[in-house]
């Protein structure tokens, strides 16, 4: 009979917990009461704090993920949905970030992708064996262990960041992310728009690796890919126009949605700037702000690429909102694009406030109630 398996985010400290789709994902504390059998939740719970920090301290608050309204049974949930689960949890909680700003100290309590990692592990509920796989391109598998043995510990990645204060996420962006995803990892070339999601999101994800090892410039490259797999072109002049048309297709918007978009309808006045192809060739044409972003954005991903020399990283334009280093502005403006397009797939509204979502709620509510005066 097969192991039952133990979903869990080990390094995603949460204080409450959050629901989206038929899933659940909260403290360990919320569960009590959930799990089918006592055995699989002592091994469970003894085998999650085998997970150390990088002080060696085990870690003090995992968060366990479940099918929401069922008890803990360790099913193994499908390929396609841990797919979409390891897509969703990451952007849903990442997206709670604060733009970076280098004026205010927010980097205690940032999340990184490190600790949004999904695991689903196999459980031994009565000899105790645990495994431990590492790697991918060398996997090295180390078996024999049991839970209760005092030499079993799980290391941290080696720059992972652990954030202060219990973090949380939208669950409607984290619904409909998942849902997307699935959709795409269950049936692709069915909906182009899910597949390109897709791929945007998992660059993004790379982005937010905290290990030094993967470099700004390398960030650059795995952004602007991003990019290109939402609008399916490399040209990157097209797809600041294509990104441009998609933003001001948005209904209702004002130039105090910059906050959340960064671009601004204001943006509409043109003016004439220079951008170079990646050729070497200088064009002189009429851009809103956000397309001589992304042209310099792309220019400095080209230089990257294709001669070997990074250059500053740092966009710098009068009254422009697209200012500050360029990876920390992708990241920002990505996150909105992929929640603006969202919306073609019947998403609406998630790139606006969690507040303005429930106070438009509410308005409708009220509209349609007997004696509201509408039809």
């Amino acid at each position: 009979m097969p192991h039952p398996h133990l979903g869990f985010c080990p390094y995603l400290p949460l204080s409450s917990v959050v629901t989206f789709a038929d899933w659940e994902i909260g403290p360990i504390k919320a569960f009590e009461g959930r799990w089918s059998d006592a055995r699989f939740e002592s091994q469970a719970k003894a085998f999650l704090t085998k997970f150390v920090d990088g002080a060696g301290s085990s870690i003090k608050n995992p968060s366990i993920l479940c099918r929401q309204g069922r008890a803990i049974d360790g099913a193994l949930p499908s390929g396609q949905e841990i797919d979409a689960l390891e897509h969703a949890i990451p952007f849903g909680f990442l997206d709670q970030n604060p733009r970076h700003s280098p004026a205010e100290r927010q980097g205690w309590a940032v999340v990184t992708a490190d600790n949004t990692d999904v695991y689903f592990w196999p459980i031994d509920v009565d000899a105790g064996y645990v495994a431990v796989r590492t790697g991918m391109m060398v996997q090295t598998l180390g078996g024999g262990y049991r839970i209760a043995d005092r030499e079993l510990v799980i290391r941290p990645p080696l720059d992972l960041h652990l954030p202060l204060g219990a973090q949380s996420a939208d669950s409607a962006t984290l619904d409909a992310l998942y849902k997307t995803v699935l959709s795409s990892a269950s049936q692709p070339g069915t909906n182009v728009t899910a597949d390109r999601l897709r791929v945007a999101i998992a660059w993004f994800i790379k982005a937010w690796r905290n290990t030094s090892t993967v470099h700004w410039s390398e960030r650059i490259v795995f952004l602007k890919t991003a990019f290109e797999a939402i609008t399916a072109t490399d040209k990157s002049h097209i797809t600041a126009q294509l990104l441009r048309d998609l933003f001001r297709a948005i209904p209702g918007t004002s130039p105090t949605d910059s906050d959340l978009l960064i671009w601004s309808p204001a943006e509409t006045a043109s003016r004439t700037r220079q951008w170079t192809d990646r050729g070497g060739n200088v064009h002189v044409d009429q851009l809103t702000d956000l397309e001589h972003w992304f042209m310099e954005f792309a220019g400095a991903r080209n230089s990257i690429i294709h001669n070997g020399i990074t250059p500053s990283l740092i966009y710098n334009e009068p009254n422009s909102a697209y200012n500050g280093h360029m990876v920390f502005t992708a990241e920002f403006f990505l996150r909105a694009v992929i929640k603006v397009s969202l919306t073609s797939l019947g998403y609406n509204d998630l790139w606006r406030s969690q507040l303005w979502r429930i106070v438009k709620a509410a308005y409708a509510k009220l509209e349609a109630e007997p004696g509201s005066g509408q039809p």
